[in-house]
This record gives structure tokens, sequence and C-alpha cells, in this order.
């Protein structure tokens, strides 16, 4: 009998204890009884071994039974384990229990043991949890940034930058908020492993011209950066500027000729200044 005990606790099969006690109404024997029975604890869900990233959320579900409902324990490397801010016990209807970890830590690696127990036994179940340490992250950030440029139709543009990230961000060209569709016979983007960035546009033309936004994503962050690209007509050469031909006038407040304008035979002829000259009393100086 001891024997074939312990076979059904190993296989965690439920054992039936009972219990007399005294009938509530009795006879006038009172020999009558109700008997109470007792079920051991019994897992009918366990969780499987869990690797998980240092730093994230981690959820251990299972679900026991047993008469009266039982109690659980948690052990992690056989040393109990007691809820706090990042270690939470959830219980919930139908025997559905919860392990939480609100944020895995590189201390929370070991072999976690439950066991439950009411008072026809207990049982247990045994989960591995393996902790990776967290890879580093740096959110990407500009070594440089594109400048705002100019250039004729026709000419090569090039925007260009540097950003330093961890992992290798990925990078978006807008437009005018417009995606651009780069990796085409005029528009391509190059770039290299220290982090250098170039949009190449050949022929440019006056659809290229606008603000280009330029970011680069991560796990850890985003940055952003604007550049405005103007794109000019070309030059055209200045025609030859045309002689002027004077033509002649006999008007006596205008008169020109090939060496300018003749002030004296414009505002006063010969006769009409004379006729001045000696009412005045004026003299012409040989000094001017």
């Amino acid at each position: 009998s001891k024997h074939q005990n312990a076979e059904n606790v190993r296989l965690q099969v439920p054992t039936t204890h009972v219990r007399s006690r005294p009938s509530s109404r009795g006879d006038d024997r009172g020999h009558d009884s109700i008997q109470e029975k007792f079920f051991q604890p019994r897992f009918t869900q366990v969780p499987e071994d869990v690797v998980i990233e240092e730093g994230r959320f981690c959820r251990l579900d299972f679900k026991v039974s047993g008469l009266p409902t039982p109690d659980v324990m948690w052990y992690q490397n056989g040393r109990m384990v007691h809820p706090d801010q990042f270690h939470k016990m959830i219980v919930s209807e139908k025997g559905f229990h919860s392990f939480i970890f609100e944020a895995v830590k590189s201390s929370d690696a070991g072999t976690y043991e439950c066991v439950a127990f009411n008072r026809a036994g207990e049982a247990s179940f045994t989960v591995k949890v393996e902790v990776i340490a967290k890879e580093h992250h740096m959110p990407p950030t500009f070594v440089f940034k594109p400048q705002s440029k100019k250039v004729f139709e026709g000419d090569t543009a090039r925007l260009e930058c540097q950003i330093s990230a961890i992992p290798t961000p990925r990078i978006y060209w807008k437009r005018n908020n417009e995606m651009v569709q780069y990796n085409t016979d005029r528009i391509s983007l190059l770039h290299d492993n220290t982090g250098r960035i170039c949009l190449l546009i050949h022929n440019a033309t006056k659809k290229d011209a606008g603000w280009y936004t330029v970011s680069a994503v991560n796990g850890a962050g985003v940055a952003t950066c604007h550049a405005r690209l103007e794109v000019a007509s070309k030059c055209q050469p200045l025609p030859a500027p045309k002689q002027l031909r004077v033509r002649p006038t006999f008007s006596k407040y205008l008169a020109l000729n090939g060496r300018g304008l003749d002030v004296k035979q414009a505002f006063s002829p010969e006769g009409e200044f004379q006729r001045l000259a000696e009412q005045s009393g004026l003299y012409e100086s040989d000094e001017l």
C-alpha cells in the first residue's frame, strides 16, 4: 500500500482521503455520519522552459486542481520566492495561476519549482528560465546633417549625412512629406559601414526641388533632419546691346550731335545772347 501511494504521488494521481464527522441531524442512535473527501493537488497544465531577453515581460501560466483548493509556493534554485514589485503571483478562477516577471533581470535566471499543497498532499513541477543579456542599444544621432543646396537643371544633386546608431538603423527619405522612390535610374541611395549616407539625384529637374527629410529608426529611438534642395534654370547668354541711333531735331531747346548737347545753341542763340549782354552790362570772360 505504501509503495502504491508513493507511485500515485509520483504520477500525480489524485488520492482520495475520507474523513467521517457526525451528522448535523443525526438519529436516535447517533451512528449516522457525513463523509468528507479530500483530493491531493494535481497539475493539469504546466509551462514550458523559457528563454527570454533581459528587461522583457515574462508570464508563467499553470492550472492546478485539488480539494480543498491548494496553496501554491514558488522556489528559485531552492530558495522561496516572495512577491514584490518585479514578481507577482496571480490566482484566477477555476484553478488558473500565473507567475509574472514585470521586467526580467539577469538574477531571475535559474530553475523554478512550483509546489501546490493541501490537506491531502502536495504536487510540484519545475521550469527553467534562461535570461539573455540585453544587447546594447543606442538611438540614432547625426554626426553631421545634410545641408541645403542649390543646383542647376541637369546637374547631379547630393544630399549627404552621417548617422551613428546601434543596431544599424533603417533609413527613410521624404520629399515634401512624400516617400522618395530611390534605387531607380535617376535616384539612388548610397551608404557605407561608417554610417555615411548619400541621396544621389542625377539630371535634377524642377520637380526634384523641395524640402527633404531623412529619418533613421532602430529599436532605441528615431532621429530626423531636414534640408532644402533648389533647382534653378541655367542662365542664357545675354544678347549684345543694340547701338542707339539719334534722330536729328530742329528744336531750339535740344540740339544733339555726335559730340553731345550744345547748351549755348539750345538755350540762347548767338544774337539773343549778345542782346542780353548789352542790356545787363555783362561780358563774356576769356577765363571761362
